[in-house]
This record gives C-alpha cells, sequence and structure tokens, in this order.
C-alpha cells in the first residue's frame, strides 16, 4: 500500500515529522542556523507538541513528536497568537489539523526569510510540503527514536552520533531540563530505575540497524 506522506495532525497521536532542502540545497549552513531554526520550532511548535526526538543535518531533519491534545491550555496559547488561521480555529471554522499546519508553515517562512537574508539568496529553501507520517506502534516509534539519532551517520556528517550538537540524544544521558519527554520515555523502558533504563536505551542505539521493512522514509 502507498504511504501517505501528508496524514492529518490526531491529538494524542506520535508523528515522524520531517522536510530537505529543495533540490538537496543545505537548509543549515551554521551553527547559528541550526539555534535559531530549533528557537522557532520552541516558538511556534513546541506548545502544541511533546518531542520525543530530533536531529538536524545540514540538509534535512527529523522530528518524532506528539500532539498535544486540544484543552484549556491549548486554548489561551492559540488566542495568543492573533493569526487568521488561529481565529478561524477559535471560530470552529477550521480544524486543530488546519491550525497546526499553519504554524508550520510560519516556522518554515519565518526560517526561510532569515536564511535567505543572511545567504543573499531569493526563493525556496524547503521541499514542497512537510512529510509527516504516524505512528502507530511500539516497535516502529523506538525504531524511529534510534533512526532519528544516527541520522548524522547514516548521511555520512560524522562517525559518532553520540557527538552530534542538534540531537536530542545527550538529552537521554543528561540531568539537565528538557524539552524532550525524557522521564516518560526513559520510565517506558524501566520504570523507578533510571540507571537500568539509561543502560537499556545505550544498548538499543548501540543495536541499532537499519530496516528496510520499516522503511517509509522518503527524503526524495
Amino acid at each position: 500500500m502507498k504511504t501517505n506522506y501528508w496524514q492529518k495532525f490526531e491529538a494524542s497521536s506520535f508523528y515522524h515529522i520531517y522536510n530537505r532542502g529543495i533540490n538537496g540545497e543545505n537548509l543549515f549552513v551554521s551553527y547559528e542556523n541550526n539555534k535559531f531554526f530549533l528557537q522557532k520550532w520552541k516558538e511556534l511548535i513546541l506548545p502544541y507538541f511533546d518531542i520525543a526526538a530530533y536531529c538536524l543535518i545540514p540538509n534535512h531533519f527529523h522530528f518524532l513528536a506528539r500532539v498535544k491534545p486540544y484543552d484549556g491550555m491549548i486554548e489561551k496559547t492559540i488566542s495568543r497568537e492573533y493569526t487568521m488561521k488561529a481565529q478561524k480555529f477559535l471560530q470552529n471554522e477550521i480544524s486543530y489539523n488546519d491550525f497546526l499546519e499553519d504554524q508550520f508553515k510560519r516556522l518554515f517562512t519565518s526560517y526561510v526569510l532569515a536564511f535567505n537574508k543572511q545567504q543573499g539568496r531569493t526563493g525556496s529553501l524547503f521541499q514542497k510540503r512537510f512529510k509527516r507520517i504516524i505512528v502507530k506502534d511500539d516497535l516502529k516509534f523506538w525504531y524511529l527514536l534510534a533512526y532519528i539519532h544516527h541520522n548524522p551517520i547514516h548521511h555520512n556528517f560524522c562517525a559518532n552520533y553520540e557527538n552530534w550538537k542538534f540531537s536530542s540524544y545527550r538529552a537521554f544521558l543528561s540531568n539537565s531540563p528538557s524539552s524532550i519527554i525524557r522521564d516518560e520515555l526513559l520510565d517506558q523502558l524501566e520504570e523507578n530505575n533510571r540507571e537500568q533504563a539509561i543502560q537499556l536505551f545505550l544498548e538499543h542505539h548501540q543495536d541499532f540497524k537499519m530496516d528496510k521493512d520499516m522503511g517509509d522514509i522518503q527524503l526524495d
């Protein structure tokens, strides 16, 4: 069955969200580019999603994220967006999915404007529509989490995924505050035993192998 790469966002569901530069062009050419993209993600997307994993590499990005259910807190956040789509959603004229898609459009537009100004370029930067595929089972979820962290190796940008700066891998090994839902995921591996959970997390990544049968990842 043909994969739908533009599935609608449903509350409480995880999605593999990704995109690349048009014609393979780099999205991130400096440390500051990566930081700016993540800052815009934090501002425009994070209020509506829980982040399980992410990785930015020069010509594309991956996120594994869960749509937060619509509640009073989300409603207050949306009411402060002051966009046409936000107002239409609050007036029940469009769906939650439509509002979230517009937030991603704002993310990409704001990033492209800043990047183009910095680089002295014009025109599109991201390839077509961003892809998002619902993740319905635990096996696929944990495969994708390790796949995302291994992505810099897979594309020959580094020899060791543990040292890649712009991924969520090291957040799982840290006690510092993080926007990653680290504690929830580590508890799934070994509840109430952080040391053992981290060990299982490390082993899962060390044992990771690419599996074509899991492959609905399409970047072209």
